[in-house]
């Protein structure tokens, strides 16, 4: 099924514009969401996270996803949506699943409603979740995020909730028009591999800092690639990663991150104030990752074999001990290593490696080195 994102209707704009003539700003303030906490590793190389509320008080983990349409929710939440209202095929960046369709339930940051669409889609988030190192239990799609104007601030590590009508924008950077369409938010600029100005997706849910076409920079034809320096709308960038060979342009998550972003989308436009040249690194999964790729190349990674091939996700962090999770290619297993250090200065060693079925029940634990 292809899925269109529906814009605002006449009737919802003519509303707002009533709302915002007959309210001071301090009222309207007074009626948006609290500032919410971001994850610390956002744009360092995982997804965005915040914690929503549903109706009955329970927590729940949704990636905020401006590169797709609708709000989905883990199907193990099904049994509190509902009548199922249809059946629909969604298919997301890295897969695609049967989902059913019920109607939009409530969901809330802190005590204040989000406004949102008028049905949400199911899905398993087991894949994503392995990937992101946590439980993940919806996307937050743009069929509620149109209607809010929201500011993501990495340096703070908060996404705000802003009343649309933004007074002081000179503090928020530069501003772009945008316009939204069934791929997402996008602006007329020139990519990350320069040339002339296309439809620029702005995704939030792409975890690199963007997508180039093929092409569009010399040596780059296709699949992830770095950048050592990038020069767009006149500001220097440095490392950048980022899908070559694309049928679309777009700045992801890990470009966003390097900017005061503010997304305002009833009035359509963003503004983006720079505040890092260089990507934002999580010290845990650089020094972590270089360790197990080092005991790795020397044979002595526990389950892995010379040549094997597979990939890693984000690891599960407490105090000085992080678990980090891995896939091999043709291998439906996970693969665990607890790695601990005395101190943030001292080196990683690997404390425990063991093997989980798709049901992470345990199958193997691994001797240690």
């Amino acid at each position: 099924m292809k899925i269109v994102l529906k814009l605002q209707t006449l009737a919802g704009l003519l509303s707002l514009l009533f709302v915002c003539s007959h309210a001071t700003a301090d009222s309207i303030q007074s009626l948006l969401p609290a500032d919410v906490i971001i994850n610390h590793d956002a744009g360092r190389g995982n997804e965005l996270f915040v914690t929503l509320r549903s109706e009955d008080g329970v927590d729940l983990l949704f990636n905020i996803d401006t590169g797709f349409p609708l709000t989905l929710i883990d199907k193990s939440l099904e049994p509190k949506l509902g009548k199922r209202l249809g059946t629909r095929t969604v298919a997301t960046l890295q897969e695609k699943q049967k989902s059913g369709v019920y109607a939009e339930p409530k969901l809330y940051i802190g005590n204040t409603p989000l406004i949102t669409g008028s049905n949400i889609f199911t899905f398993d988030f087991g894949q994503l979740s392995f990937r992101c190192g946590r439980p993940v239990m919806g996307i937050l799609g743009m069929d509620c995020l149109k209607h809010h104007c929201i500011q993501l601030d990495f340096e703070a590590g908060k996404m705000r909730f802003l009343n649309p009508e933004l007074t002081n924008t000179n503090e928020l950077g530069k501003s772009y028009p945008i316009k939204l369409t069934e791929h997402g938010p996008v602006m007329q600029h020139a990519g990350l591999g320069v040339g002339k100005d296309t439809s620029l997706q702005i995704d939030t849910g792409f975890f690199a800092d963007g997508r180039i076409k093929k092409g569009a920079v010399k040596g780059l034809d296709s699949g992830l690639q770095q950048l050592t320096e990038c020069v767009w709308d006149g500001k220097s960038y440095t490392n950048l990663n980022v899908l070559a060979g694309e049928n679309v342009d777009a700045l992801g998550l890990k470009f966003l991150a390097r900017h005061l972003v503010t997304l305002n989308f009833p009035k359509g436009v963003m503004y983006l104030k720079q505040t890092s040249v260089g990507p934002l690194v999580d010290e845990v999964f650089e020094t972590g990752t270089a360790y197990l790729s080092k005991i790795k190349k020397a044979g002595r990674l526990p389950g892995w074999a010379n040549g094997q091939k597979g990939w890693c996700g984000f690891p599960g962090v407490s105090s000085n001990s992080a678990t980090f999770n891995f896939r091999k290619d043709g291998d439906s297993s996970a693969y665990h290593y607890l790695l601990c250090r005395a101190t943030k200065d001292d080196s990683w060693k690997l404390q425990r490696a063991w093997r989980t079925d798709q049901n992470d029940k345990l199958m193997e634990e691994y001797s240690v080195p």
